[in-house]
């Protein structure tokens, strides 16, 4: 008998979520799929918290690990390497864009999950940060951390409606969201002086 596997459990939770969505899924359906009992997928994961933990948990993993190396370079200006930094974030979940959809979509009737979701959010973007050579600490960290989630949340809107092949809109959503914010620190006494 084939050992239970986390990943080929996730990947099918992830199609099943596409297809059944969210709300309907079962661990008995994962099962089923992934070709285990339900009681091995339980052992695993007990319930759809923890399914959601560990989904959040490889996601980061892979962010971090495939991240483009532009989004690394010193020599790049600042906002273009957010943007490759984040825009792997978004060609990740595109990845799955169905599982991830249907997600998203139950977090927004679900307030529990929608918060549970937003404590994830500040680590993720301290990831960002320290992906580009940003800094996460501090309190000019923490708001960076925020700024930075507000941003994506707002992208997120446009790769939610994205149904291009290439990502073209929520490209052009992130960087123009990316630039305004440049302009605006660059305007802040803080900006002023990096730039002198």
């Amino acid at each position: 008998m084939e050992p239970v596997n986390s990943d080929k459990i996730l990947d099918t939770v992830l199609q099943v979520a596409g297809e059944q969505g969210w709300r309907d899924l079962t661990v008995e359906m994962v099962a089923d799929r992934a070709g285990f009992s339900a009681p091995e997928v339980i052992s695993l994961y007990p319930g759809k918290r923890a399914i959601l933990n560990a989904l959040a948990d490889r996601f980061e993993r892979l962010a971090d690990a495939t991240v483009d190396e532009d989004a690394c370079d010193p020599s790049l200006p600042v906002p273009e390497r957010l943007f490759d930094a984040i825009m792997t974030r978004f060609e990740l979940l595109q990845e799955r864009r169905d599982g991830y959809v249907a997600i998203l979509a139950a977090a927004r009737l679900d307030p529990c999950m929608t918060l549970a979701g937003l404590t994830r959010l500040s680590p993720a973007m301290g990831m960002v940060l320290r992906q580009t050579g940003l800094g996460d600490r501090g309190p000019l960290g923490c708001l960076r951390r925020k700024v930075l989630g507000a941003l994506c949340i707002s992208v997120m809107q446009v790769w939610l409606k994205d149904e291009s092949e290439d990502l073209g809109p929520t490209m052009a959503a992130l960087d123009k969201r990316l630039r305004q914010l440049d302009e605006i620190v660059a305007s802040t006494p803080i900006g002023r002086k990096r730039r002198s």
